[in-house]
């Protein structure tokens, strides 16, 4: 997982301030990293579509240098494209880390809750079911406040 997150982070490195710029290097680093991108979970080309949106907004925003830019532009290979992502700050690699994390977390299906073992019923009612019983506190009054059960 960390290496595919480092090629997506580097797929974004290499922008300035023109949205041009930057869409031309992560389209180029993108390309470079497609068939190791394609392999992951869920990878199809809407979620890339994101990541690639959220790579030229941080681009932009967070003004990515021109030697960045440059180095993400004349990638030859996927290692390449990866080692233009350290020309970009310390600040400007905790931003797209975490937003690249955010992108894909957004995008993978919510994990079901884990199953009961087979043979594992303890006679006990699930979680939320009535089963007579008041929760803990529930109808009385706050300590201190004289009101519990002096209501006729």
């Amino acid at each position: 997982m960390k290496k595919i997150l480092f090629v997506l982070l580097a797929l974004a490195a290499g922008c300035k301030k023109k949205g041009g710029d930057c869409t031309a290097a992560i389209d180029h680093s993108m390309e470079l990293s497609k068939a190791d991108m394609s392999k992951m979970p869920g990878m199809d080309d809407k979620m890339m579509g994101k990541l690639k949106d959220v790579a030229v907004s941080h681009c932009k925003d967070d003004k990515w240098p021109a030697e960045a830019l440059k180095c993400m532009t004349d990638a030859k290979t996927e290692s390449d494209a990866q080692a233009c992502y350290g020309k970009l700050s310390q600040d400007q690699q905790q931003k797209m880390n975490q937003a690249m994390m955010d992108a894909m977390k957004s995008a993978m299906p919510a994990a079901p809750p884990p199953a009961a073992p087979a043979g594992s019923d303890t006679g006990s009612a699930p979680a939320g079911s009535d089963t007579g019983s008041a929760p803990a506190g529930a109808g009385s009054a706050p300590a201190g406040s004289g009101s519990a059960g002096s209501a006729k």
